[in-house]
């Protein structure tokens, strides 16, 4: 008799023990804008409850050679906040999160928490613009969800490529890019915008010095004014703008169309570098800074992106597919 009640005390502690683990570790998870999204997708997407966004969309190669199937297939089941559109908070609730992120240079961020907070489901707000706190923002999501193992790994990982890209282009000037976005290339980003933040720190000087507009960027200016800047070397944001870029006679009097300096930005499985701002600019800016540098930055860069795959996505891609990816073939 008092084996059988040490044993149902024991399968009553074990339930309690589940129980108290379940309720602190998060299972289900919910990023509430595509960059914490993606963050999701890097430290667990079996924990992604769904996405904010449509998985593929223009700005992404969305492949499945690349991404899993499931997380292609995951419902959208909020929107992300912004001047036009609210977050659907009876569709997030359908699907009862244990824990929602939220990105902290969100537009609307106040009003956004605002509404989350109606919900009673705990909110983690992460800090993801510079690119200088990855790291730090990594560890602090991966810790809340229940995977710092996994966290750190990346976290690490990121440091280091920061550290050593910084050194390498020590002492460099900047060179004097512009940022080709829209459909016909004449919308770009101010200076210091958040779209060409992986851009600065890869050693490049933005031509379009001004003062942000509007929210979402895309400031449009007249192809005068681009003469006028003439830039060293430009990056297009997307294919339609890159093949503008090379059909137009008009580019043909920049510097950088002469001298062979038009890069297309990479966008397999998510852009490399802007919309949304994701983990993937830690790649991003290693790209970048071999376009800008090529003389100074050295690195091997199809080895590197070889190691960013397998570590943040746990896929292989051959020597041809990174060729593919990076526009080399």
């Amino acid at each position: 008799m008092l084996h059988k009640r040490i044993l149902f005390l024991l399968f009553v502690l074990s339930l309690t023990l589940h129980a108290k683990v379940s309720e602190e570790v998060p299972q289900k998870v919910f990023g509430s804008s595509p960059p914490m999204t993606y963050l999701l997708y890097a430290l667990n997407p079996d924990k992604m409850i769904g996405v904010n966004f449509s998985a593929k969309n223009m700005n992404n190669n969305a492949s499945e050679k690349f991404l899993r199937k499931e997380f292609l297939k995951l419902p959208v089941i909020g929107s992300f906040p912004s001047a036009t559109s609210g977050t659907n908070l009876e569709s997030i609730l359908k699907y009862s999160p244990d824990l929602i992120l939220i990105w902290e240079d969100l537009p609307f961020l106040t009003k956004f928490s605002e509404e989350l907070k109606k919900t009673n489901i705990p909110t983690l707000t992460v800090p993801f613009r510079k690119i200088d706190a990855m790291p730090s923002s990594i560890l602090l999501v991966a810790r809340a969800i229940g995977e710092e193992e996994r966290g750190e790994a990346l976290a690490r990982y990121t440091k280091e490529r920061l550290a050593y890209l910084k050194r390498s282009l020590e002492g460099t000037r900047p060179v004097r890019y512009y940022y080709a976005e829209g459909n016909d290339g004449l919308a770009t980003e101010c200076d210091r915008s958040i779209h060409v933040e992986a851009l600065n720190y890869a050693g490049g000087e933005n031509v379009h010095k001004c003062m942000q507009s509007n929210l979402r960027g895309l400031e449009r200016i007249s192809f005068e004014t681009l003469i006028g800047y003439d830039p060293e070397v430009i990056i297009a944001q997307n294919r339609m703008v890159y093949r503008e870029i090379h059909s137009n006679p008009l580019w043909k009097h920049l510097k950088a169309v002469k001298n062979h300096r038009v890069h297309l930005v990479p966008d397999t499985p998510f852009n490399w570098i802007d919309r949304p701002p994701s983990f993937m600019r830690i790649i991003g800016i290693e790209w970048v800074a071999k376009m800008f540098h090529p003389e100074v930055y050295g690195v091997d860069l199809h080895a590197q992106i070889a190691k960013f795959y397998k570590l943040f996505l746990g896929v292989e891609p051959t020597e041809e597919e990174i060729k593919q990816i990076i526009g080399e073939k």
